[in-house]
């Protein structure tokens, strides 16, 4: 029994990014079945809000064989311990350590769980507001953290790559550079650089979205900057200032502004 519930806490975890204390109030209605998929309903938690994750079927039918054989029908909670008591945060990480031990890859927190299942949807091409909606993060700098990630994937690609590249300098000089060696996703990434990259910034907007603006990128919703841009924003405001813009110059003035106080 031990053994299957340890199975259903890590997967859990792992499939849903829960946090402890969401795991451990679950409701036995939780599993809900919207359309053709089904979902789990996490209740008002932390952040005083709920939210419905998607459920793979595997964890579907792993929750649903757990409760068939050990828990009591009539059990308020979804995923009690074996005797039918609430699980708590110790027993849950008692659970993900048994297994981390088996596995030979020493303690484990529940929290790590959680950011998992997100660096693993980040380098997988799950997109930050996705993650945000599934984590329940109310704001998109808690889940900003996850952004760094991707550039792990610039590195793993890089060196995927540079075998095949040093071939081809010692073998044939003529020889080109096959389109599949530069990897899925170093090609995605260099793509979007190539097309979304501003001289003081990025454009973030969808590629799918029609731009009909030439030169007003910094007033637009879908502009995003960073420290690395300030000599360029600097260089712009200081310009606008010698050729008596007042207007351009506030703009700039105010992006150089958001970037001081954010690095602060």
């Amino acid at each position: 029994m031990k053994r299957q519930l340890g199975r259903v806490v890590c997967e859990v975890l792992l499939r849903t990014g829960l946090r402890v204390g969401e795991f451990t109030r679950l409701r036995r209605d939780a599993v809900r079945q919207i359309g053709a998929g089904h979902w789990l309903h996490v209740p008002v938690g932390k952040l005083l809000d709920d939210r419905y994750i998607p459920l793979h079927p595997q964890l579907v039918d792993l929750i649903a064989d757990y409760r068939d054989r050990f828990v009591d029908p009539t059990n308020p909670l979804l995923l009690p311990r074996e005797n039918g008591k609430p699980m708590d945060r110790h027993g849950v990480t008692r659970c993900l350590n048994n297994a981390a031990t088996a596995a030979g890859i020493g303690h484990v927190h529940p929290h790590q769980m959680r950011h998992t299942l997100a660096t693993q949807a980040i380098n997988r091409g799950m997109s930050l507001e996705a993650i945000a909606a599934m984590l329940g993060h109310h704001s998109m700098d808690m889940t900003l953290r996850y952004a760094k990630i991707a550039n792990r994937t610039v590195a793993d690609e890089y060196f995927a790559v540079t075998e095949k590249v040093e071939a081809l300098y010692t073998s044939d000089p003529d020889a080109a550079l096959p389109s599949s060696a530069a990897g899925p996703e170093m090609a995605r990434l260099h793509r979007e650089m190539h097309q979304r990259m501003l001289g003081n910034g990025f454009c973030t907007r969808p590629p799918a979205l029609d731009c009909t603006f030439e030169s007003v990128c910094e007033t637009c919703t879908f502009f995003q900057t960073s420290i690395a841009f300030r000599p360029t924003l600097q260089a712009q405001h200081d310009h606008a200032a010698e050729h008596d813009q007042p207007a351009r110059q506030e703009l700039f003035a105010g992006l150089l502004g958001d970037l001081d106080q954010s690095a602060s």
